[in-house]
């Protein structure tokens, strides 16, 4: 009968040297990991080997299934981080990020790279064709919304599409179908939402006109003028405010939380322009002189109070934040419904999310809700792929 293995163990001595073995060992190579974590890499791309200093980027996104480019490199799709991208060893310098799919609008973002520095950035991607859900006053038995008097669905999805089905019918007759509680809600929604053609800007002037002709001071203070407006509109302690015609998303808070985006690596005056755009250097240099909303020096950034919001030099008729989104701003424009981005580093991308100039937008519990030409549509803003 076979006996078992016997195994002895090392020694005291051998555990000695095997010990001291290894601290030599990472001793050794300590400084290697140093220098490598904080950004140093040894280049062989010229005639002699020679250290450089690289930086990185942090990007997330709204969905993993994207292709994501750092110039024209395509980046590998992370497997430890599920909703971002962690791009190292980039050489210093100005880069193009770009987050893109077939049937997404591309998000482009050009950064500065700075040494030993990660940058962090969110892109977006709204969908190509415009997704709704169609809410009718009539479901069928299965909950299928129902659409009378209509012979085909073609006229009803010109500029979007859904996933859902829908029963057309060139009836009138009701009495086999269900009363939609939904369509109810909704409706409601926009019975008590204000329809003034005006825009934002065009109200808060009608408004603040009358208020001063209904008293007999000219002088109007920051309390009078808060009466005439409407209510605040906060997220995540940043506050959307209207001045001169433009909208301006506010930081209230600390330096310790503010949005990476509100700062800048400070690199002198002179370089802001070209590393970030003449807008962001034209920004800093007016909230440099500021005595209400000033520039925060935090160590080697300058973190900005406030950005303005690139409504395309179009009117404005409805704003708010994006559906569970800090950074996003949904914009009521002249010729659509925009989502455009807080971050104005490089430039703010700005999508659309729906055509169109005659139509009506209410958002309820985080969701979109569009009146056009007597229809309700909830806009869906992500598209899952199976």
């Amino acid at each position: 009968m076979p006996t078992e293995p016997k195994i002895a163990s090392l020694s005291y001595k051998r555990r000695q040297w095997l010990f001291y073995l290894l601290v030599v060992i990472f001793l050794i190579t300590l400084p290697a990991m140093i220098f490598y974590t904080t950004g140093y890499r040894i280049s062989f791309e010229s005639e002699g080997t020679s250290i450089v200093t690289t930086g990185g980027i942090y990007i997330t996104t709204d969905n993993l299934n994207v292709d994501v480019y750092l110039g024209e490199d395509q980046i590998e799709r992370p497997r430890l981080f599920r909703s971002a991208y962690y791009i190292q060893n980039i050489e210093i310098g100005k880069h193009r990020v770009v987050v893109q799919r077939p049937d997404l609008q591309t998000w482009v973002k050009d950064l500065p790279i700075d040494p030993h520095i990660v940058v962090e950035v969110a892109a977006f991607n709204m969908p190509l064709i415009p997704q709704v859900r169609p809410i009718t006053e009539y479901i069928t038995a299965t909950g299928t919304a129902v659409y009378f008097d209509v012979a085909t669905t073609t006229d009803l999805f010109t500029k979007s599409s859904t996933t859902l089905l829908v029963y057309a019918t060139s009836s009138l007759a009701t009495s086999t179908f269900a009363i939609n509680e939904e369509f109810l809600f909704v409706e409601s929604l926009f019975s008590s939402t204000s329809t003034s053609s005006l825009s934002v800007f065009e109200q808060l002037s009608d408004s603040l006109e009358r208020f001063r002709f209904s008293t007999t001071s000219d002088a109007l203070d920051d309390e009078e003028i808060a009466t005439t407006t409407e209510p605040e509109i906060i997220r995540g302690g940043i506050r959307l405010v209207e001045r001169d015609r433009e909208i301006f998303a506010v930081w209230q808070e600390g330096i310790n939380n503010i949005p990476f985006y509100f700062c800048l690596t400070d690199r002198g005056s002179t370089s802001t322009a070209k590393r970030y755009g003449q807008h962001v250097a034209d920004a800093v240099q007016r909230l440099s002189v500021s005595t209400t909303s000033p520039i925060i020096v935090d160590r080697d950034r300058l973190c900005r109070s406030e950005i303005k919001l690139n409504h395309l030099g179009q009117d404005v008729y409805y704003y708010n934040f994006f559906p569970n989104n800090a950074d996003l701003i949904l914009l009521h424009l002249e010729d659509g419904l925009y989502v455009t981005e807080i971050d104005d580093r490089g430039w703010q991308n700005t999508q659309v999310l729906y055509p169109g100039e005659n139509f009506t937008v209410v958002v309820e519990n985080d969701l979109i809700y569009i009146l056009e030409d007597g229809y309700y549509f909830e806009v869906i803003t992500e598209i899952e792929l199976p």
